[in-house]
């Protein structure tokens, strides 16, 4: 047999066409000009701006940013638009407190020389509150309390020339900062007590919750050194009905929520605190339902003193007390009767402004900041809301 031959391959004339047109392509590209570099981008200039002019209806939210906790923020609030104004770098796990004139923001937080290792600097920051700025630090004993936020953990006292920083290791104390020195005075040591209630009324005074159910009374002298300390009788219940130790203040009063819903009132103007009233919100038919307070800043007490509201959850039981709300109640203070409800909206932090105006709170579920006008029947009007405030938002405070 012989073997056919192959026929011979030709060239596809569309191939030859495009080979053709790429080498000219190529040529061409090869004698063409090199294009003109861009126009140099003017130099960026930083400029600083303030809140002058900017409304004060503003709400303060402090954040601890669990996920990266070592940067935590205060934000502030324009609380009538819900626009962000203004932020404030609050380090690890900081603490906040506004000054009596909403002038200045106090911010006890610790720092790592290299982020997430290193030495450790406890710091007692001053911020000016109308331009955001930092003004001058105080070096704090490495031993601050580093806790989420809380009302309590960092306070000034009445006068404003003292701010109060609470310890733990695990030991509790206090540092004494003296503003006007620029210096720590003296650590006040605090066992089994916890947190700072200022009377408004005197200098240097404050009063502690303690675990004993007492209240701890220390007064200072104008050097920021302790003059007197006392302790009331026992005033509640730590194993029946423990208070939550977020407290709402006008002057030198103070009110508490327990667990099981009562409001108590407590006077801290003199040398020994004294309690002036207490008042269950739940009746019998509610206790049935389980419902209690719960959330950080579980309850607002209005300004004129006349009413709180509360942030209540159904079927309620023993460490349910950080529980968001399903419910808001709106109390009269002098009877404890409810007086209105409002659908809860995982609310657990809860603060009026300082005008009575306005009540604002935190979601516990998804951060977002709700804001409502207040009127005497206990209706609430809602006027913005921010849908996320905050990654791990706990504590709010009010501007106005």
């Amino acid at each position: 047999m012989t073997a056919r031959a192959r026929p011979r391959r030709t060239a596809r004339p569309w191939a030859a066409a495009l080979l053709m047109l790429a080498t000219s392509a190529g040529m061409a590209a090869s004698k063409a000009k090199p294009a003109e570099p861009p126009p140099e981008l003017p130099a960026e200039t930083l400029v600083g701006s303030t809140l002058e002019g900017a409304t004060s209806e503003r709400v303060y939210v402090g954040d601890v940013a669990i996920s990266h906790i070592v940067d935590g923020r205060l934000r502030v609030f324009d609380a009538r638009a819900g626009k962000l104004l203004g932020m404030i770098n609050t380090g690890y796990a900081g603490n906040f407190a506004l000054s009596e004139k909403a002038d200045e923001v106090y911010v006890a937080t610790t720092y790592l020389s290299r982020g997430g290792r290193g030495e450790r600097s406890d710091i007692l920051e001053v911020w000016d509150t109308q331009t955001l700025a930092f003004k001058y630090e105080v070096l704090l004993p490495p031993k601050r309390a580093q806790t989420l936020n809380y009302r309590g953990l960092v306070r000034p006292t009445g006068n404003g020339r003292f701010v109060l920083v609470q310890n733990a290791t695990p030991a509790t104390s206090l540092t004494v900062v003296d503003l006007a020195e620029r210096k720590v005075s003296t650590e006040v040591p605090t066992p089994g007590c916890w947190g700072v209630l200022p009377a408004a009324s005197h200098p240097s005074r404050f009063a502690m919750l303690c675990g004993d159910g007492k209240l701890a009374t220390v007064t200072l002298d104008d050097k920021g050194q302790v003059a007197d300390r006392q302790v009331s009788e026992k005033v509640f219940d730590a194993d029946n009905d423990a208070w939550f130790h977020s407290a709402e203040q006008i002057g030198d009063r103070y009110w508490f929520a327990s667990f099981k819903g009562t409001l108590t009132e407590v006077d801290v103007s003199g040398a020994v605190a004294q309690v002036k009233g207490a008042r269950s919100i739940v009746n019998a038919a509610q206790q049935k339902q389980g419902w209690r307070p719960g959330g950080y800043q579980a309850f607002a007490v209005h300004p004129s003193g006349r009413w709180a509201v509360v942030s209540m959850h159904d079927k309620g039981r023993e460490g349910s007390h950080k529980t968001p709300a399903k419910q808001l109640w709106v109390v009269d203070l002098e009877s404890g009767k409810r007086l209105a409800t409002a659908p809860g909206q995982g609310s657990a932090s809860l603060t009026f402004s300082r005008s009575g105006k306005r009540l604002q709170a935190l979601d516990g579920m998804t951060g977002a900041l709700r804001v409502w006008d207040w009127n005497d029947s206990g209706r609430l009007k809602p006027v913005a809301t921010v849908k996320a405030a905050g990654e791990a938002a706990l504590q709010l405070e009010s501007h106005d």
